[in-house]
Formats: structure tokens, sequence, C-alpha cells
């Protein structure tokens, strides 16, 4: 008998962040301004449109990837704003591979940072740190896995199941410049949800004529990415106790210790977010779920109430008053099965073959 293949399993990690600084020295944003002149000179970044509120604002990409770099001036307010956006730290430490994170063991997280800095140098930030005040703005965690069907299947599940009770969460925002079927997003206030199947997303990328490698559209086949973009009230509770961002200061290597220290933290807010979003008990569609209730040893009234529920989530439009909900949920709990029971109509004969379907709380690896 052959041995069903075993997909890798990767660790979580951080995918990009944002750091804002504020200052008010005229002569410290003289100094960025021109290192940055010199740096496009050099042809390492180019400028891009900027698209902030403000009438004196440039915005500088970088030309490797891995940073963009805002200057913004509020003389209204006698403030300047700095803003270090999309920064991935494998992609300024050199390497050019479309998939890469932040290394967090503590040999590669030293050598990414100390490329981070070597950046920050190059453009004038680290002369002028003393009179800049750093916060950090936004931190993207991550999950890639592998999934052994097409990857729009898990996509589906997800924009369903956001889009019904009990887990309607927050305003879609999906990524249909993606592909309608291939991403999704959910956005909230403090945080948003995203998930995509990373090999259409660099599909996309390579027909918008950006450098894609072979070895990344290799590796990406198959490979779903869920990430949580944490925006500043959750980055609050994110730090809790252990660090204070706005005390950032990178000559002093703030941003290994801000990492190193939210490290083991990543996987449970991954897991957690993702029970919160979507429960913690696998997905079935009606025909399993179907199956399910009538091979339990439920009473026979409560597999009558139950199935008819089920059968319901099939209906083209679903009945919005549901008599007896308590009820149902919980005899779905006791059988594990979740609450969104996924409707045959939005599926394809193969899909349909692969129920149950293992919850996304279940591919957060490190916990």
């Amino acid at each position: 008998m052959t041995m069903a293949k075993k997909l890798p399993l990767l660790a979580p990690s951080i995918h990009t962040f944002e750091v804002n600084g504020t200052y008010k020295d005229c002569e410290a944003r003289r100094t960025v301004f021109m290192a940055i002149q010199k740096m496009v000179s050099a042809g390492k970044y180019y400028r891009i449109p900027y698209h902030g509120s403000s009438k004196k604002g440039y915005s500088y990409k970088r030309k490797d990837g891995g940073l963009t770099i805002t200057l913004a001036d509020y003389p209204d307010f006698k403030k300047r704003y700095i803003t270090l956006s999309g920064v991935n730290l494998a992609r300024i430490a050199g390497d050019p591979s479309r998939l890469s994170l932040t290394d967090l063991s503590p040999e590669g997280l030293v050598m990414q940072e100390q490329a981070f800095l070597d950046e920050l140098e190059q453009l004038g930030l680290l002369e002028i740190e003393d009179s800049v005040k750093w916060k950090m703005h936004r931190l993207d965690i991550t999950q890639d896995f592998y999934v052994k069907c097409d990857p729009s299947l898990m996509v589906k599940i997800i924009r369903y199941a956001g889009s019904v009770d009990p887990y309607r969460k927050g305003r879609a925002l999906h990524y249909n410049q993606h592909n309608e079927i291939r991403s999704c997003k959910f956005e909230k206030t403090w945080y948003d949800f995203a998930l995509y199947d990373k090999h259409q997303q660099l599909l996309n990328c390579e027909k918008e004529s950006y450098p894609i490698s072979p070895d990344d559209l290799e590796r990406s086949k198959n490979l779903v990415r869920y990430e949580i973009q944490l925006k500043c009230p959750s980055l609050k509770e994110f730090e809790h106790d252990k660090l204070e961002s706005s005390k950032l200061r990178f000559r002093n290597h703030a941003l290994f210790h801000y990492f190193d220290k939210i490290s083991d933290d990543i996987p449970l807010f991954l897991y957690r977010y993702a029970v919160d979003f979507f429960g913690k008990h696998s997905w079935y569609n009606v025909p399993t779920a179907l199956k399910a209730v009538q091979m339990s040893n439920l009473d026979d009234d409560t597999k009558e109430l139950v199935a008819a529920y089920i059968e319901a989530q099939d209906e083209p439009e679903l009945i919005d008053k549901i008599h007896h909900k308590k009820k149902i949920a919980k005899a779905l709990e006791k059988l594990e099965i979740n609450d969104v029971i996924i409707p045959c109509r939005i599926l394809n004969d193969r899909q349909c073959g692969r129920f149950p379907c293992a919850p996304l709380c279940t591919r957060v690896q490190g916990l």
C-alpha cells in the first residue's frame, strides 16, 4: 500500500511590519532627504506616488523590495513623520524569494536585523534617531501551510463562513484583484484577517511584470497563507507587559528584542484569532453533516431537529430566524461539527468529496 505523501510543515513568522517616526527637527528631515536622494541616484531606491494627506509628502521604494520610506510634513501641527512600511527583513538581508519571512531564530534574527540597521544607516535614519520617536504601527504575523487539494476550497469555505452566522466577521474586503476564488480578507478595527493562494498571487505579480523566480512558483503550488495584520490597538495587547514599542531605538537593537520577546506569542495569537473567527471544529458539507448526525447517539427528536437545520443550509435563501438555536448549537458542539455547514450549492463535485475539512486553527504550528 502506498503511503500518502506528507506535506511540509512551516513555522509561523512575521511577514512585514510598519513603524512610524515622529519628529520636529527641520535639520533631521534634510539629513534623511539628502540620504534618500543619494540612494535614488545609486539606483537603490525609486520614487513612487505619495497617497497621504500631507501637501508635502514623498514616498520611495527599495528597488529589491522589502522597504518603502515615506516622509510627510504637517506644518499646522508642527510635526513631521517618517514611515517605514512593507518592511520584510529577509528581503533587506538579500533573500530574493517572494516567499521569504522573518527568521525568528536568534542567529537568523541577528543577521537580518544587522542588514536592516545597515539600510537605516544609508538612509540617514540612525544619524537622526535621537530626535525621532519610533512606534510599531502594524505587524503582519503569518502561517503558511500546504494543502493536498486546490487551495480555492479553503478560500471558498472561509469566504462563506465569514459571511454567515455565527462567524459574520468584520467588513469583507476580498482581494478580488488577485482572483475572486483565490483570496479573502475581513477588515476589523483592531486587525485584519487575510487568507490567500500564494501561488496565484505570484502568478498575478508575474503578469504585472514583477520578477518571480521559477523556484518560487514551484514552491508556492498548493501553498496557502493565513495572515493576521495587527493594527495599533491590538498591538498594545500583543505587546502587553513584555515591552514598550514607543521606546524603540534601532541602534540599541530594539527590533531584535521586540521580535525575540513576541515570537513565542505569534502561534498563540494566530490560533486564537482562527478560533474566534471560524471555530475549532471541522467543517462539514450538508451530506457529511447529515451522515454524522444519523450515526450519532443523539436522541431521535434532536436528530430530527439538527437534520432539518442542516438540510436548510442548502436552500438558496437561508432562514433568518432559527428555532431552538441553542439546542442545535449544543448538539453540533457535542458532535464536534462546525456551526457553519457548507452548502453543496457553492461546491463543485470534486470539492464535495473533500469533507470533513480540518479547521483553520489546526494549521497553526509551534503551539
